[in-house]
């Protein structure tokens, strides 16, 4: 498991729909790959998609907003303009 770096500011990033279900849909493979290789590369330490369907969500480690605005906009959700994306700088608990 990867320990996180306490130093490195998080991003809280909600995807809410724009789109009919049926038009993201062919999109999502994609989309779940480029969050996957977000995660192997240590980006996102958590992703996931909300159980009554009003979008999803992933928590990102990065330097800034900047570099969390260029890694959104490689998304194929919102290349294709299918996501609305807000971007959350978190504070975080620490014990």
């Amino acid at each position: 498991m990867r320990q996180s770096r306490l130093d490195v500011p998080r991003y809280l990033v909600l995807l809410s729909p724009k789109a009919p279900e049926e038009v993201v849909a062919r999109y999502r493979p994609a989309h779940l790959d480029h969050i996957r290789s977000l995660i192997r590369q240590g980006k996102v330490i958590i992703a996931g998609r909300f159980r009554d369907g009003t979008g999803g969500f992933f928590v990102i480690e990065a330097s800034g907003e900047e570099e969390v605005n260029s890694i959104i906009a490689q998304d194929p959700y919102k290349k294709a303009d299918l996501r609305e994306f807000t971007v959350k700088e978190l504070e975080e608990i620490k014990a």
